[in-house]
């Protein structure tokens, strides 16, 4: 472990897990959705909230995922007033709402780094549910997915 000022948090105990790093990697892949957005890594990070809703709604239901997406939002607005603004909305397109009258309001950098809190505890949740192997698989997955790599469940089963 070591002391970090690391995105994630102010002077917090961080051991850069893997599901931070993996996290980053989704957030760093997105491009900017739709005109008039910009190259922002804010929208960068929402659209990889959105992408990842998509991704684990094919494993672990789409009210299972939305309910995932929903704690880790609450348990982070704990820690960024840019949240606050946001709100996930199952089955919309965007997923994550609110990110313009974030950027208004919080900043860029602000708003990004309080998506990938969210995106953060996310993953812990998901790994407290699944296990830490099964959790990173199932990102890992979802990041090779939007490189047109990834497989589907019934992929998966068709191979078996």
């Amino acid at each position: 472990m070591r002391k970090s000022t690391s995105s994630l948090g102010k002077d917090t105990v961080t051991r850069d897990q893997p599901g931070e790093r993996l996290v980053r990697r989704l957030i760093s892949s997105r491009q900017p959705r739709g005109a008039g957005r910009g190259d922002t890594a804010a929208w960068a990070a929402a659209a990889a909230c959105g992408d990842l809703y998509r991704d684990l709604s094919l494993w672990v239901g789409t009210d299972g995922c939305h309910a995932l997406f929903s704690r880790a939002l609450a348990q982070s607005r704990r820690e960024r007033a840019a949240l606050e603004l946001i709100r996930l909305s199952a089955g919309s397109e965007p997923y994550a709402d609110g990110v313009a009258e974030s950027l208004i309001e919080h900043g860029d950098a602000a708003t990004a780094e309080a998506l990938e809190v969210m995106l953060v505890r996310l993953v812990e949740l998901l790994e407290r549910l699944v296990g830490d192997e099964v959790a990173m698989k199932l990102i890992e997955r979802s990041y090779t997915a939007s490189e047109g790599g990834g497989k589907t469940p019934e992929d998966i089963e068709e191979e078996a």
